[in-house]
């Protein structure tokens, strides 16, 4: 298959599963769980993007609306959020948690073909959305080309699995029963990035200098029990949906109950709490371009 070809393929995958309907309303109905549950992850987005008080900032994959809400806060009134997504519906439900904030514009945005003037942003942030561009140096290289020169780009990935307790759990008991499809390189899934240094050669390859990549384990605490938290994972986690349910019912009700039964161990009577292993990278638009 061509370059192109397989671009488009994956192009039309990304595109089924983050704009579906049912993808959308399950990102609505787990929101304000959502929030906290991925606060650290939140966290560590915003100290590699060194957000300042006043900056005009590019938000990509802003889904239900974090980080854009978040980062609207520290920009304060004198900056701008512009919060990006895909799907429609995902800024429609974006808006609705956005409160009072009137300095976040939401904007329906290809990251491979981004609707904006060059040297627009101080800084780009995109949370758990790199690992799904289907021409990643595309995409990269239009960042490059909006950010401000010495403007920064931020992105948090997710880690490899075997020090990751949270993948671990959900992924393990389905592996063992069938391993999961073989993908190329280039293919959009959850984990492209989580060998050390895909992402940050990633971003020298696009142009981006002064580079930083750190691998972190950090905390994702679900407010409620391990059932919970198992129903919030498979609705959100639109990539994996096909392979959970590719096995038959007695097999994929086996896996669950392990599922579920691994994350009573992190259950504490109020939250599951798992820690999970991230990727953070940043790189800067050098000022001679």
């Amino acid at each position: 298959m061509s370059s192109k070809k397989a671009n488009d393929s994956f192009a039309e995958i990304v595109r089924e599963e983050w704009m579906a309907d049912r993808t959308v309303n399950a990102w609505r109905r787990w929101h304000k769980k959502t929030v906290p549950h991925l606060q650290q992850m939140t966290q560590a987005l915003l100290e590699a993007g060194e957000i300042a008080s006043g900056s005009k900032v590019l938000d990509l994959a802003s889904g239900s609306g974090e980080p854009a809400v978040t980062i609207a806060s520290l920009v304060g009134p004198q900056g701008q959020v512009v919060a990006t997504d895909l799907s429609e519906g995902m800024l429609a439900v974006a808006r609705e948690n956005c409160g009072d904030s009137d300095n976040i514009e939401f904007r329906e945005a290809d990251a491979h073909d981004l609707p904006f003037a060059d040297n627009r942003f101080d800084a780009v942030t995109c949370r758990l959305g790199v690992m799904y561009f289907w021409d990643c140096q595309r995409a990269l290289k239009e960042i490059l080309r909006v950010l401000k020169p010495g403007g920064r780009a931020a992105f948090v990935v997710w880690g490899p699995v075997e020090k990751n307790n949270f993948a671990r759990i959900v992924i393990s008991p389905f592996a063992k029963r069938k391993a999961s499809p073989i993908l190329p390189p280039e293919a959009q899934h959850p984990f492209r990035f989580a060998e050390s240094g895909s992402l940050s050669a990633a971003l020298n390859n696009a142009g981006f200098s002064q580079l930083m990549e750190q691998q972190k384990v950090v905390s994702c605490p679900w407010l409620g029990p391990p059932e919970e938290m198992w129903e919030q994972i498979y609705e959100l986690a639109a990539p994996l949906q096909p392979f959970f349910d590719s096995f038959d019912p007695d097999e994929r009700n086996a896996a669950v109950r392990e599922v579920i039964e691994e994350f009573g161990n992190f259950y504490d009577g109020e939250y599951t709490d798992p820690t999970t292993s991230i990727i953070v990278a940043a790189g800067i638009k050098s000022t001679s371009l």
